[in-house]
């Protein structure tokens, strides 16, 4: 459970440092920490649960690829999961909050 803590909150602190910049006509960089440190901190939480829930899961279940010697692979596929899920957090967040993303997602990978 510890490791996956841990992942999230570096996912949580990797996408503050080079997540997405947000604009909102009329803010202040104020509302601007103030907001995305709110949804730093909603998307470190949803990160944590949903992790350990994946280690419930495999806990109970097994992880199949790592018993047919393929342990590197769903790791890999996880860490990815998790920025694409965390990405979408924070921009439903900001959202919420007035922001808007400035980058283009034509291509989300």
């Amino acid at each position: 459970m510890t490791r996956s803590i841990g992942a999230a909150l570096l996912a949580v602190c990797v996408l503050s440092a080079c997540g997405p910049d947000y604009v909102r006509e009329n803010a202040t960089d104020e509302q601007y920490k103030r907001d995305i440190a709110s949804c730093n901190s909603f998307v470190g939480e949803m990160m944590a649960k949903e992790r350990g829930i994946n280690m419930d899961r495999e806990a109970t279940l097994g992880a199949t690829d790592t018993r047919l010697g393929r342990p590197r692979l769903p790791q890999q596929m996880a860490q990815r999961s998790d920025t694409l899920r965390s990405d979408k957090l924070m921009d439903m967040c900001m959202q919420q909050r007035g922001w808007t993303s400035k980058r283009n997602d034509w291509w989300p990978f």
